[in-house]
């Protein structure tokens, strides 16, 4: 019942889990004593994009190589990273995983074990607002030594999680990131960056449901955070603010702004990233044995060899290109006529339209 119930309650900012599963889940880790003490970050792996853009399937299959490791869900609603090794060792244990749909009801299953975008860790680790429309262009020079390395240590403890099965190199999917690439590339110099770019006019239409059902979990959970005031999951990109107070954040023309801009600013920034690689959405799609080669050479993980890893790798890439429910967009005209021009740059849409 607990475990449908924290099922029931997911949300992108995790919720705080009772205090007496915390104090419980604490006597344990000290008892185990996990120790981070020779653990290296060596090039984690980030994929970036707006949300929508493809970047959970990414996730999915790169997570099933046995050298990543990842923050779960579990870990995510634990937040404490010195509890996330007793935390992981029991949900493995005693089969603690509730699996279903996600909350925003599009074919993606998710349980206490699969990958969190730990959103509430970024947040707060680099003192970003969720309530600000925009952020602050920051540097390493805005944080003390010890929030650089509660960073790491937090790093540290999931590695620490995943070293069983060889898990070395760290993971992590979250929109959220886009706008402050330059800064996670000075947290990390040696990290690999996967920009991943969908179809303008796809993303601009998925965009306004992942805000409704965002806006249905806000309350269906009753967020402490957000019950009253809105989280709004879009990239804090140029002129967001004023698009929303123009036009609503339920409007196509607010959504391809977001799409359009969030191209230019990765245009702008992306030469400075001294390890980033650009895949097309639908490149994948197409050739989904090629291009995630390419993207596994790329980060330097070769072929996935332990057998129970390769067979998840191989079933999950098996799923490429599958539909498991159509969407009904429209109003193409409407974001071809604000972002057509990167559209027509990146082969969406005809350069003589």
């Amino acid at each position: 019942m607990l475990l449908a119930q924290q099922f029931a309650n997911q949300h992108l900012v995790s919720l705080d889990v009772p205090p007496w599963r915390t104090a419980a889940i604490r006597m344990v880790s000290r008892a185990l004593r996990p120790s981070i003490d020779d653990i290296e970050i060596k090039a984690p792996i980030f994929i970036v994009g707006t949300p929508r853009c493809g970047s959970t399937m990414m996730q999915e299959i790169l997570s099933c190589h046995e050298r990543v490791a990842y923050v779960t869900h579990a870990m995510d609603s634990a937040r404490d990273p010195r509890t996330f090794y007793a935390t992981e060792l029991l949900r493995k244990r005693l089969k603690l995983d509730v699996e279903g749909e996600r909350y925003l009801k599009d074919s993606i299953i998710v349980n206490a074990g699969t990958p969190a975008e730990a959103m509430r860790f970024w947040a707060e680790a680099l003192k970003l607002d969720p309530f600000a429309l925009t952020w602050p262009d920051q540097t390493l020079d805005d944080f003390t030594p010890e929030d650089i390395e509660h960073i790491y240590f937090y790093i540290k403890h999931v590695i620490n999680c995943f070293r069983d099965r060889g898990g070395d190199r760290f993971l992590n999917k979250s929109p959220a990131l886009l706008t402050v690439v330059p800064l996670v590339a000075e947290l990390f110099p040696d990290a690999r960056f996967i920009y991943l770019v969908r179809d303008g006019r796809q993303v601009a239409n998925s965009l306004i449901k992942l805000y409704r059902r965002q806006r249905e979990q806000d309350i269906k959970v009753n967020h402490p955070m957000f019950k009253d005031q809105p989280f709004i999951p879009y990239p804090r990109v140029n002129g967001l603010e004023q698009a929303i107070e123009t036009w609503g954040a339920e409007d196509l023309r607010t959504t391809s702004h977001i799409w359009n801009e969030s191209i230019d600013y990765m245009d702008r920034i992306k030469s400075s990233i001294p390890h980033l690689m650009e895949v097309r959405y639908e490149d994948v799609l197409a050739e989904p044995q090629a291009v995630v080669g390419q993207i596994l050479e790329f980060c330097e993980l070769g072929e996935p060899e332990q057998p129970g890893a390769k067979a998840a790798f191989d079933a999950r890439m098996a799923k490429v290109g599958r539909v498991s429910h159509v969407n009904q967009y429209s109003g193409f005209e409407i974001v071809e006529s604000i972002a057509g021009e990167n559209l027509k740059r990146y082969g969406y849409c005809d350069s003589s339209s």
